[in-house]
C-alpha cells in the first residue's frame, strides 16, 4: 500500500531539484533547495536512499561516441519453455547481457531482457539456437539506437495524470547518439565498465581496488581520475540518479511499447506521456515502436490500456508489467561487456561464435 505522507515539502523539492539537475554540486543544491548546509543535505540523501527512494549516482553511456563500429541496446521479450533458472543459466552465456526481469503474465512465462549488441542478426541466431531446444518458446527483438531519455518524478505533480494531452505538440528532444571523435585506451574502458549502466555507485577508489584485486591492474589513482575526467569532457558518459515516486517497493514498474503509422507522431507521444508528473519516465525508440518505460502510483496502471484503446494514432500496443518475485537481475554482464574493446581498432565487437559453442556445449552435457 502507498502511503501518500512519507515526504515533507523539503525533502520534495530536493528529489526533484537533484532529478533534473544531477551534475550539481553540493553548494548549488544548498541555494537550490531550503536545506542551510551541504552535511544536511548529504545526510537528507543517505536518509533517502536507506527508505528507496533515490539510487545513485550512476552513468550512462554514448553508443555513438565509444566505438566506430555500430553498438545497440536490445530490448527482448522471451517466452520461457524451461524454468526460468535453466533459461538463465542459457543466457549468462551470452555475456553482454545487461539485465533480466520476469514480468507478470496469467498464461505465459515471460523474461523481459537487456543485451547490448554488436551483430543484432548474430544474436537473433542465438536466440533461434535457445528455441530450436526448447529452452525458450518464443522472443521478440527490438532494438534502440537513440539515447534513451530519462525524467524523474515531480513530486508535487499528479501520481495518476491524464492522458489526454498525448498528440499535443511539444518539443521533442533530440535523441541521437554522438559519433566516435576520442581514442579510448585501456584505463578509460576499464573505468568505463564499473561506472556505466546498473544500481551500484563506483568510487573511484573502489575502482582502483577492484581493478587490482580481481584483473591484478596496477593502475595509479591518478589514472582512473584522469580518465573518469576524460569520459566526462567528451560526453562519453551522463551522470543520472534513479529518483522513484514513492519506495520502489511500493511502486509499479512497467515497460508500454506502442506504435502508430508515423515515427514523429510516437515520439510526440512518448515525450507527452504523463510528462511532468509524479512518476519515473524513461523512453526511446525501438526500431519503429515506441518503449516507455514507467515507475509509478499502482493506480495509474488502472485503466492504462483502455485509455489508450481512446487513442485511434495508436495503432499497436504491448505492456510488460514486471514482477517482483523471482527477482530481476540488473547489469548482470558487469566487467564482460567492455572486455572485447579493441583499443587500437577503438572498435567493440563480440565473438558471437564463442557463446553459440557454449551454448551448444551446455545444450550436449545436459541430453547426455
Amino acid at each position: 500500500m502507498v502511503q501518500e505522507s512519507q515526504l515533507n515539502e523539503r525533502e520534495k523539492e530536493l528529489l526533484t531539484v537533484l532529478g533534473k539537475n544531477p551534475e550539481m554540486s553540493l553548494k548549488e543544491l544548498v541555494n537550490c533547495t531550503q536545506y542551510k548546509r551541504a552535511s544536511s543535505i548529504v545526510r537528507k540523501i543517505g536518509q533517502l536512499k536507506e527508505q528507496d527512494f533515490l539510487w545513485g549516482p550512476v552513468y550512462r553511456f554514448d553508443y555513438g561516441k565509444l566505438c566506430r563500429n555500430p553498438l545497440h541496446r536490445l530490448f527482448c521479450i522471451m517466452e520461457l519453455g524451461k524454468s526460468y533458472e535453466t533459461a538463465l543459466e542459457y543466457l549468462r552465456l551470452v555475456e553482454p547481457l545487461v539485465w533480466v526481469y520476469p514480468v507478470l503474465s496469467p498464461h505465459k512465462e515471460l523474461l523481459s531482457v537487456g543485451f547490448l549488441s554488436s551483430d543484432d542478426a548474430e544474436v537473433k541466431a542465438l536466440f533461434k539456437l535457445l528455441k530450436d531446444n526448447n529452452i525458450i518458446t518464443d522472443y521478440v527483438v527490438r532494438a534502440r539506437r537513440h539515447w534513451d531519455v530519462i525524467e524523474p518524478p515531480n513530486f508535487f505533480g499528479d501520481p495518476v495524470p491524464s492522458l489526454d494531452n498525448l498528440l499535443d505538440p511539444c518539443d521533442v528532444p533530440d535523441t541521437s547518439f554522438g559519433y566516435h571523435d576520442t581514442e579510448w585506451n585501456e584505463c578509460d574502458i576499464a573505468t568505463l565498465s564499473y561506472l556505466q549502466g546498473g544500481y551500484e555507485s563506483a568510487r573511484l577508489v573502489d575502482i582502483l581496488k577492484k581493478e587490482r584485486k580481481l584483473h591484478n591492474r596496477e593502475w595509479k589513482y591518478e589514472q582512473i581520475k584522469y580518465s573518469y575526467e576524460k569520459m566526462c569532457r567528451n560526453k562519453l558518459i551522463k551522470k543520472i540518479y534513479y529518483i522513484y515516486p514513492y519506495p520502489l517497493n511500493q511502486c509499479a514498474d512497467f515497460f508500454l511499447f506502442l506504435k502508430t503509422a508515423d515515427i514523429e507522431l510516437t515520439r510526440r507521444i512518448l515525450c507527452n506521456f504523463a510528462k511532468g508528473e509524479r512518476i519515473y519516465r524513461e523512453y526511446s525508440l525501438y526500431d519503429d515502436w515506441g518503449l516507455m518505460g514507467c515507475i509509478c502510483h499502482p493506480k495509474f496502471l488502472i485503466g492504462l490500456m483502455h485509455k489508450l484503446d481512446q487513442v485511434d494514432e495508436i495503432t499497436e500496443k504491448e505492456l510488460y508489467h514486471l514482477r517482483s518475485f523471482p527477482p530481476g537481475i540488473c547489469y548482470m554482464g558487469g566487467y564482460s561487456e567492455f572486455m572485447y574493446y579493441d583499443v587500437d581498432a577503438q572498435k567493440l565487437e563480440y565473438p558471437y561464435h564463442v557463446f553459440r559453442e557454449k551454448i551448444k556445449e551446455k545444450l550436449e552435457n545436459r541430453l547426455g
